[in-house]
């Protein structure tokens, strides 16, 4: 199979903007719904905040729903391909000179698959470093460089966390992100050979919620994908997002968003 390579700062899609330190590369990527990313792999390794929307990735890894605030690497060398099935998506990427990062003798990106991570004390250093992409200036380019080297200490830190995680647990979350229809807790029991009680405090002990609430969360994550993206009515919002009917449906999104789906359509959609 013929694999494109993206060399440095190259990236599929409309690139909006662009910023280049000594050794850090900052692009805002945008990708139109149904848009299909060929096999392809980079030159750099980078890191890549899923800033709206969502994509799916393939690769050896395995496959990947990547959602909105979404934090994934990508090594340097490892072809994947993508996909945007439900919405446009745009993407802000760190990508780090291979000679620039080798001169801190930085181990945490000689990680050798792809993984994701939804962080929110590295979505704070990504925020500041999106603060200077925007308004750059005379120290923009160190306050960059510091903030990246920050970047890949706490990424490889909280990913070895998670890899503390049971497989059997993160397999369940996964599943989670993938099963659009409402899993019972009995078929969770029996897919990982656990008894409930424990899945229970397993889960909340791992992910600070219940099963429950966090997918809620993703039920809520994807109506708000579809109140920005897509003209669908709320009736049709609630069904597509299982919940039991359009006022459950209000109830529960003003409950998590401070915002009635008509006040967050009205505030973050064009439509």
């Amino acid at each position: 199979m013929s694999r494109s390579i993206l060399h440095q700062g190259d990236y599929y899609g409309n690139i909006q903007k662009k910023v280049q330190t000594q050794g850090v590369i900052l692009t805002l990527s945008h990708y139109p719904v149904h848009t299909t990313l060929p096999d392809h792999f980079h030159e750099n390794s980078y890191l890549c905040y899923v800033q709206q929307g969502s994509y799916r990735e393939q690769s050896v890894s395995g496959k990947l729903v990547c959602e909105q605030e979404d934090i994934v690497f990508h090594p340097a060398g490892i072809a994947h391909s993508n996909t945007f099935p439900v919405a446009p998506a745009s993407c802000f990427n760190i990508e780090i000179d291979a000679a620039w990062m080798n001169k801190f003798d930085a181990g945490p990106f000689a990680l050798s698959k792809i993984a994701r991570l939804k962080s929110p004390a590295l979505k704070a250093l990504i925020k500041k470093m999106q603060g200077e992409f925007r308004q750059y200036h005379a120290w923009s380019g160190l306050m960059i460089e510091g903030l990246t080297l920050e970047c890949m200490a706490l990424f490889l830190r909280e990913k070895a966390a998670h890899n503390d995680v049971p497989h059997w647990l993160r397999m369940i979350k996964e599943l989670l992100h993938e099963q659009q229809e409402p899993v019972a807790l009995a078929e969770l029991a029996a897919l990982t050979q656990m008894s409930p009680f424990h899945i229970v405090r397993a889960f909340k002990k791992a992910y600070g919620m219940s099963i429950g609430e966090y997918a809620n969360q993703l039920k809520i994550e994807r109506a708000c994908s579809l109140l920005r993206h897509t003209r669908q009515n709320l009736a049709q919002i609630a069904i597509e997002c299982n919940f039991s009917d359009q006022s459950h449906f209000g109830r529960i999104f003003k409950r998590s968003t401070g915002l009635t789906p008509l006040q967050y359509r009205k505030a973050v959609s064009g439509i």
